[in-house]
């Protein structure tokens, strides 16, 4: 986690998240003791992790949570045990984080580390997302250099095919490269 915003409507309270935090080996990067401020920070730049100690001083904190959920934050929002039901009712499936209050260190840290998990699962699946979108860019290139040399050199698709495949290998590059190579040269 990279970028984390801290909201507490105390001096007190934003010691005690950055406090919790750094045990955890994280350090906050900006913070916020009110929800103007809190969403100043969140229109201004965008931040991994959002901790939020509500009530705040000017309002109850859930607007913020949310906003900041908007923003592909992970939002931890603390509220006091007696308000989790009525407060669940509202955001429940939202996907923030929310911990009773008065705070557990060890449920703290396993909510950290749920995040952490979930947030590298994420990225996994976004490099899987990246590597089959390059394949089908490559497959839309290749698929587009073989029309080319079927309409230009009027090659069937297999020979077309098999043009591109000893090409790359001849010239030791990839398939793609030799594609654009050929619709650079015949699409004009």
């Amino acid at each position: 986690m990279e970028r984390i915003l801290t909201v507490a409507g105390t001096e007190q309270g934003l010691h005690l998240l950055q406090q919790l935090l750094q045990e955890q080996g994280l350090s906050v990067t900006a913070s916020a003791d009110n929800g103007l401020e809190a969403r100043r920070l969140l229109e201004e730049s965008a931040f991994n992790l959002v901790v939020l100690n509500a009530p705040l001083s000017d309002e109850h904190g859930e607007a913020i949570a949310r906003l900041a959920y908007k923003n592909r934050a992970e939002v931890i929002l603390l509220v006091k045990a007696e308000h989790v039901d009525g407060v669940y009712e509202r955001i429940g499936n939202t996907g923030i984080y929310m911990i009773p209050k008065p705070l557990k260190r060890a449920v703290f840290f396993q909510t950290l580390q749920c995040i952490r998990i979930q947030q590298a699962r994420l990225q996994q699946l976004l490099g899987e997302k990246d590597k089959l979108n390059r394949q089908i860019q490559d497959t839309r290139l290749l698929n587009r250099a073989k029309l080319l040399l079927m309409q230009v050199l009027k090659l069937s698709e297999p020979q077309a095919h098999h043009y591109i495949e000893k090409q790359a290998m001849d010239l030791r590059i990839s398939k793609r490269e030799v594609a654009e190579g050929i619709i650079s040269t015949y699409e004009n």
